[in-house]
């Protein structure tokens, strides 16, 4: 039996009365047919053009339905693991029941026959996000005109909501010609490149801490590594230390925060380690001498192959993604999640079924984009009594099952009252790279966490 049932169509934004003369108003948005045909096209010759647009272009950059239609079926493919081409788009349209929407196969065919070049698809790209962000900004306006006619809104009420819809529009707005980090990465593409060339490129990735690379032997592609701990007891600060390591050796290094704070938190933490001063001065309040440090980590850490995103509603699929696009245009080694039982998973699934799943995929990233996986994880309740283990992970025991190799980081005084307050413990309980178990130690500065070798008992 055939199901003719249809999605709800799209609604597209309704227009906005842009007047062009004191007695005339006329109906206009920003589009490009030419431009939004020109990006699909190129990636239907070639799918690695797919990977530059994803982390800025998304099916609502788009203001023909169809186009919104066929970018959601590569993003399906790709979430699949199917490679894109004419075949697999139109099959998963059907899948999708979308096909006769887009116009079937003479529509795409149209598109891959009418692009000359995919070499331009960055070009087109910007044309059609730019428009899409004056579509934003349209809306924008008009919702602040409705807002604003309400009187049954107070003017504090009105305030409030105005400037969380511009807070909310820019999120949406971020295009290549705007994107901070972006702008000044040509250059360090070229060190990357070199980096790759040389044998350096082939040393293992080191953790930072002296004790546990002799334990471990660094981090190694294909591998998921757990990092667990209670809060406070050191799993962020081997992540920043780790990754500025790292970074350091020519390794391209992605932090994923899913926790709290936001990607300037993070940055601020990786400055604090770098230049010695901690992040309650750089919030409170810095001396010119504290301030010169600040501008010499600031310059190290710019040269740097670190890309960050902080997200609290991020899933395997958007980190797989955003890690594609980073590897595709810079090369990538190396993936921190921060942590990962913070992250999400599909739809009504349980706490079980959602750690399972992200243990999963991520293992499965691990291997797909030739990079190392470290795992920042909770140590649940259970472990609060005494010095945690591998059973403390909370959630789902396949976290400790997809790890070649499991680290429990704890500070130890707070289970042995004596002990420095600058001793972080790195307890290895799982190892299936050596096969080497046992407790590396670091020092940890108070006031920044940098960590350096510990030389004490």
């Amino acid at each position: 039996m055939v199901n003719n049932t249809k999605p709800v169509n799209r609604q597209r934004p309704m227009p906005v009365p842009v007047s062009k003369s004191n007695d005339m108003a006329v109906t206009e948005f920003p589009y490009s047919q030419e431009a939004e045909e020109a990006v699909i096209g190129s990636i239907l010759i070639d799918e690695q053009a797919y990977y530059k647009l994803a982390t800025y272009i998304a099916p609502n950059s788009f203001f023909f339905p169809r186009h919104i239609y066929i970018w959601e079926a590569f993003e399906a493919l790709v979430n699949d693991q199917t490679p894109i081409d004419m075949l697999t788009v139109a099959d998963k349209l059907k899948a999708m029941r979308r096909f006769d929407d887009v116009g079937r196969d003479a529509y795409l065919t149209h598109l891959l026959t009418n692009i000359p070049t995919s070499h331009n698809v960055e070009a087109y790209a910007q044309i059609v996000q730019g428009n899409a962000a004056r579509r934003m900004l349209l809306q924008l306006a008009e919702e602040t005109k409705h807002m604003a006619m309400n009187s049954t809104i107070s003017i504090t009420e009105l305030i409030a909501n105005v400037g969380a819809a511009v807070d909310r529009t820019a999120s949406q707005l971020l295009t290549p010609e705007i994107a901070p980090i972006g702008k000044y990465l040509n250059g360090l593409l070229d060190k990357i490149e070199d980096a790759t060339k040389s044998p350096l490129k082939m040393a293992l990735m080191p953790t930072g801490v002296a004790e546990l690379d002799a334990l471990i032997g660094g981090y190694q592609r294909k591998k998921v590594y757990v990092v667990a701990g209670r809060t406070h007891n050191g799993k962020s600060t081997l992540a920043y230390a780790s990754a500025i390591a790292c970074a350091k050796m020519g390794k391209s290094v992605a932090i994923y925060n899913t926790a709290d704070g936001d990607a300037e938190s993070v940055m601020m933490s990786l400055l604090a380690i770098e230049s010695g001063v901690s992040t309650l001065d750089m919030a409170t309040g810095v001396t010119p001498q504290q301030y010169q440090a600040i501008i010499k980590g600031a310059g190290t850490l710019a040269e740097l192959p670190i890309f960050i995103k902080s997200d609290k509603n991020l899933t395997p699929r958007g980190l797989m993604l955003h890690a594609q696009a980073i590897q595709f245009v810079h090369g990538l080694d190396i993936i921190f999640v921060d942590y990962v039982q913070a992250m999400s998973g599909a739809p009504n699934q349980t706490d079980y079924d959602r750690n399972k799943y992200i243990a999963e995929a991520l293992n499965k990233i691990a291997d797909k984009l030739n990079v190392a996986v470290v795992e920042m994880a909770q140590i649940n309740r259970a472990g609060a009594n005494g010095v945690p283990n591998v059973s403390h992970i909370e959630g789902s025991g396949k976290y400790e099952q997809f790890a070649s190799v499991v680290v429990i980081a704890y500070k130890e005084n707070l289970y042995k009252p004596d002990a420095p307050a600058d001793k972080l413990s790195f307890l290895v309980q799982k190892n299936r790279v050596s096969g080497r178990t046992g407790t590396a130690h670091a020092r940890m500065n108070l006031q920044t966490t940098a960590l350096t070798d510990w030389h004490g008992d």
